[in-house]
């Protein structure tokens, strides 16, 4: 009897799965800051932990665009509503997977729904997924490269060794 009561009582305490309304939607996704229009944009919606970000078999669907003047624009239709989070590899050289230096850092530039915060790995699906539930949806992406960043870095160490030293 006691264990009856103790199993009723953890099956209370259990939270109950998220309701979401059934319904269809279009979900356009812009995406502007390319370096250059080589190559094309691939963009893959995930609805799930499952193979984020790269493995693009386990997403929900892929699409790749042209890029044209520094931005592309994607487009996914009838998506049931739900949980979705989307990466983005800018493929300048057409090999459909990212091109990666001597340690694994990006030499192609990325993106994420959401902005996640992060420095080394991409994001985790739970930190970037967002939910689809009204018939049109539209988000925009900025892409980002780390060469860029090193670039900079390397910039600001080469302006303070030209610093004379202070006394």
């Amino acid at each position: 009897m006691l264990g009856a009561l103790l199993l009723a009582g953890v099956a209370c305490r259990a939270p109950a799965p998220a309701v979401v309304a059934a319904g269809a939607a279009t979900l356009t996704i812009r995406l502007d800051g390319f370096r250059n229009d080589r190559g094309a944009a691939i963009v893959s919606l995930f609805q799930g932990e499952k193979g984020f970000p790269d493995d693009v078999a386990a997403s929900r669907a892929t699409v790749t665009v042209p890029i044209r003047e520094g931005v592309a624009t994607a487009f996914f239709r009838d998506l049931p509503y739900g949980d979705y989070a989307v990466s983005v590899l800018h493929d300048e050289n057409g090999d459909g997977t990212m091109a990666t230096g001597l340690f694994g850092a990006p030499r192609e530039g990325f993106g994420f729904s959401g902005f996640p915060d992060y420095r080394f790995g991409p994001p985790a699906f739970a930190e970037v997924r967002f939910l689809l539930v009204e018939p049109e949806r539209e988000m925009t992406i900025g892409i980002r490269y780390e060469t860029g960043r090193r670039q900079h870095q390397q910039e600001g160490r080469a302006v303070e060794s030209r610093r004379p030293p202070e006394e």
